[in-house]
């Protein structure tokens, strides 16, 4: 199973070394727990609640977020993390981070440290490009942060809304930020759903 999930990501991908694991094919570096993650509360609440085995996370950065998912899912899931790993455009804190030029690597370096590499799939592209990729994946959740504009995270709400499994769950993160907080309003106006979010605004939930 291990081997048909990377073989898929490879030709996704383009990778160069096709059959050989991303994972093992990089000059791994020293595990760095530091990212961006304040939503575990809220989510272990709906993992309890749900069954979920396939995870889209838009978004992952060093990957603090992504293993959360990989436990989570257990070894039988699998998560699709997609990111361009070039840094959130209006994000300062990624645009000026010094591990910015070797961002991917360190992903990849802490998913494998933490034994996690055998469930999560790194996709690096754009959410445009990954909703393609992945036209014949259904997920169980969809994690939303790939960016603080208004107009990219309507689009990425709008566009992988359509990924999800009959009762998939549709959440993301930032909703203090104005622009997150505009997109996904705008998106569930159009969808038809409601916001929950939580008391510290960190999470949000489309519900019905």
């Amino acid at each position: 199973m291990r081997n048909i999930k990377y073989l898929f990501a490879s030709l996704l991908i383009s990778f160069p070394l096709m059959a050989k694991d991303i994972y093992e094919a990089i000059d791994p570096l020293k595990f760095d727990p530091s990212g961006y993650f304040a939503c575990e509360g809220p989510l272990d609440t709906i993992f309890r609640s749900h069954d979920i085995k396939t995870v889209v996370e838009l978004g992952s950065w060093a990957g603090a977020s992504t293993r959360f998912f990989g436990f989570r899912v257990g070894k039988e899931g699998t998560v699709y993390a997609v990111d361009h790993w070039l840094g959130t455009p209006g994000h300062l804190g990624e645009q000026t981070d010094s591990r910015l030029p070797h961002i991917y690597q360190l992903f990849l370096s802490n998913i494998r440290d933490m034994g996690l590499s055998d469930r999560i799939v790194p996709l690096r592209m754009s959410t445009e490009e990954a909703a393609k990729a992945l036209r014949h994946i259904q997920a169980d959740l969809v994690y939303v942060d790939a960016s603080r504009d208004t107009n990219q995270v309507y689009q990425d709400i709008m566009t992988w809304y359509a990924h999800l499994n009959e009762d998939g769950v549709m959440c993301g993160t930032e909703w203090r930020d104005p622009g997150v907080k505009a997109g996904v309003n705008r998106a569930a106006k159009e969808l038809g759903k409601s916001v929950q979010s939580d008391r510290k605004g960190h999470f949000w939930k489309l519900v019905p």
